[in-house]
């Protein structure tokens, strides 16, 4: 054979990568009230400031309003398909599932479900106030699914030490599975307080205005006559179950000097922090309050009860004060609070 063979040469260039993304999903994305989306929003906004890489893509599964059920099963449909979707496709590097308590673990069970067979790494962080007694009031068979849920998932993300026996002791977890990652706040920055135009005292509560956060036992210690006869004003603010509350406030003689104003934004809420002197939240059951953080961002002295993954944050006489001992009663929790809140006024 004469001549050269004529090569043609062909440039051999790798694949572009095909662009990968965080999968996040809340009950309600940021748009909702409570420390879920709060935090959620916080997270969001971080990750953008700081040019995080994988982006973060955050999914709604329940809607505009978790007081509106029916439009749960379109959203959680649409997240369903997005999951599977960009799964399938391997856009998806990590699936990170925000649960409470509830019909939230079912959705985010099966969210979960769906990233393990498509091989991606499932993330559950547990945010559940109740969770513990769902846990409780819960069947054998109930109870067995909830530990399915929990057992697929890659690591497991609680707000405290507390949440962490507890899926350890209670739930047999095994505890290399399990992470504390607690809640943060941005920092807001050094603002002067505004200088106050009388002596009173201002107490801010800032949550769900119903039994679980205590409001009914702050609002008892504040009618004794102790307390009642220093110069105090409450401030709540949150929805909830306000009519009662102020029904409350009335009939135990001091609804002249509380003030309910609904639900504010989280702006509203860093401006009420500012002009009070003292923050209580004498909850319950909780995961990791996020009015908490924001209260002590603010520098304000926080009042509270050692439940949930509080007491990482407040330690008694230290950074706070809480209610000692972790089974607080109805009456305990009032003559505790009417002692603090003298004590501040006076």
């Amino acid at each position: 054979m004469s001549g050269s063979a004529n090569i043609q040469k062909t440039d051999v260039r790798p694949a572009p990568k095909r662009r990968r993304f965080i999968y996040g999903a809340t009950c309600g994305g940021i748009v909702v009230q409570g420390g879920m989306a709060t935090m959620a929003r916080y997270m969001v906004d971080e990750w953008k400031r700081a040019g995080r890489q994988p982006e973060l893509v955050l999914l709604n599964t329940y809607g505009p309003s978790l007081s509106n059920i029916a439009t749960m099963p379109f959203y959680f449909g649409a997240a369903v398909a997005t999951v599977t979707a960009n799964g399938i496709l391997g856009r998806i590097s990590v699936l990170h599932l925000h649960m409470a308590e509830y019909g939230s673990v079912l959705r985010k069970g099966i969210l979960g479900y769906i990233g393990k067979t498509l091989n991606i790494p499932v993330v559950i962080h547990m945010h559940g106030a109740k969770f513990g007694q769902m846990w409780d009031a819960a069947s054998p068979g109930r109870r067995k699914a909830i530990l399915g849920v929990l057992r697929r998932a890659d690591a497991i993300v609680v707000l405290g030490q507390f949440w962490k026996q507890y899926l350890i002791n209670d739930l047999g977890l095994p505890p290399e599975k399990v992470h504390v990652v607690a809640n943060g706040v941005p920092d807001p920055g050094v603002a002067p307080k505004p200088l106050k135009q009388n002596a009173k005292v201002s107490i801010l509560f800032a949550g769900q205005v119903g039994q679980r956060k205590g409001v009914g036992d702050l609002l008892q210690a504040l009618a004794k006559p102790a307390v009642r006869a220093l110069d105090w004003e409450l401030v709540i603010a949150g929805s909830g179950e306000i009519e009662a509350h102020t029904k409350l406030a009335q009939e135990l003689g001091i609804g002249d000097r509380v003030r309910f104003l609904g639900w504010v934004d989280l702006q509203k809420v860093s401006e009420l922090m500012r002009l009070a002197d003292i923050f209580v939240l004498p909850s319950y059951l909780e995961g990791l309050p996020m009015a908490i953080l924001e209260a002590m961002a603010n520098g304000l002295p926080v009042v509270t009860t050692p439940v949930g993954a509080i007491p990482d944050m407040i330690t008694d006489g230290e950074t706070g004060v809480a209610c000692s001992g972790w089974k607080c009663g109805r009456a305990e929790r009032r003559i505790f609070a009417a002692t603090c809140v003298a004590g501040v006024a006076s």
